[in-house]
Order: C-alpha cells, then sequence, then structure tokens
C-alpha cells in the first residue's frame, strides 16, 4: 500500500481541531463504540489517521476532548436554592449523557481519562450538597447517588428507545425530572 508521505499537498482542504471533535462526536452519536475508530473518523473527514494523531496525540486524549466539549455547557444557575441548583444541573448532565451516550460509556471504558470538566461538575454538585446542610461524607454519598442515577437513566433510555435523539429528550424528561425531585426531597428528609 502507498501511503502519502510528508505534509499534504497545499491545496488540499484543512480540517480544524474543532471539525475533529463535530465529525467525531457525530460518528460517534451515529455508529456507536465499536465503529469509533481513529482509522474511521479519518475516512469521514478524508484525511490520513496521523492528521488527528498529531492534533489529539491519542484516541485517549481525543475522548478527553469530546468530553470537554459536551459536559463544558453543564452548570448549575447562579441563583435559587441548592436543592433547585444541583436539579437544574443534573437534568443538563443527563441531557448532555442522553445525547451522547457512547461518549459516556468510553469515558466509563477509560477510567484514565476523567474529563476536567466531569471533575467541575461532581465538584459543583458536592459543594451545593455541602449548602443544602449535608456533612462532606454525607455530600460525597449523595454526588455518588445522584451521579449513577443520571448515567443508568440517560444511558437505559438512550440504548433502549429507537426514537430519534429529539424524541428521547422528550420521553424521559419527565420521568427523569420526576425521579430527581423525589431523590431529592429524599435526600431533604435524611440529611
Amino acid at each position: 500500500m502507498n501511503r502519502p508521505r510528508g505534509r499534504p499537498p497545499r491545496d488540499s482542504p484543512t480540517v480544524s481541531r474543532d471539525d475533529m471533535l463535530t465529525a467525531a462526536l457525530h460518528l460517534l452519536d451515529t455508529k456507536g463504540v465499536a465503529a469509533f475508530t481513529m482509522r474511521a473518523l479519518a475516512t469521514r473527514l478524508q484525511v490520513n489517521p496521523m492528521t488527528i494523531y498529531h492534533h489529539f496525540g491519542d484516541r485517549d486524549a481525543l475522548v478527553a476532548a469530546m468530553a470537554e466539549r459536551v459536559y463544558s455547557s453543564v452548570s448549575a444557575p447562579d441563583s435559587g436554592g441548592s436543592l433547585r441548583r444541583i436539579e437544574a444541573l443534573m437534568r443538563a448532565y443527563h441531557g448532555q449523557v442522553l445525547r451522547h451516550p457512547g461518549l459516556t460509556l468510553l469515558v466509563f471504558s477509560l477510567p484514565e481519562v476523567f474529563p476536567q470538566q466531569a471533575r467541575r461538575i461532581t465538584d459543583d454538585i458536592a459543594q451545593l450538597l455541602i449548602d443544602a446542610g449535608l456533612t462532606a461524607q454525607k455530600a460525597r454519598l449523595w454526588v455518588n447517588i445522584l451521579v449513577d442515577f443520571t448515567h443508568g437513566a440517560a444511558i437505559a433510555t438512550a440504548m433502549g428507545a429507537h426514537a430519534e435523539p429529539k424524541d428521547r429528550d422528550a420521553f424521559c424528561d419527565d420521568d427523569y425530572a420526576d425521579a430527581l425531585r423525589a431523590l431529592l426531597t429524599g435526600l431533604q428528609g435524611g440529611s
């Protein structure tokens, strides 16, 4: 097999890091975890796989960059009571996991890839729980409960539903919100 050597020709289109992230998320969302390879992404982008390695270093770094992008928009509102802010934060996180379940599964399968945005989200939840009156120990327990519940609900819905992503959002948002409120009500009673 003849592989081109050196730099691509000057007239070949360039692909930005942002373009690569967009294509990587689309590939993962549409084809699934098993089909998500650097070679498949390079084919989709019509570039040499080394172009992707040049920008990200390796597949783990690409996954981390994808997670950073996806989770960067997840945050609690600046005002309101602690539990209302937790509810809004968890619903925003649930929405992103639901839209990109394959990304969450990849992050789970790569323990060394724990995105900074995910760490920020869990730290924010913990602080809001402490603000709500929980001890640090209880807050850690409830962070795990809330995050695990959110992952399970979103991934189960995403993997089980045969609807388009926009329909899945509408389908499960009310059920998830009701269950989340029940958990938060239980948290208030047992804090």
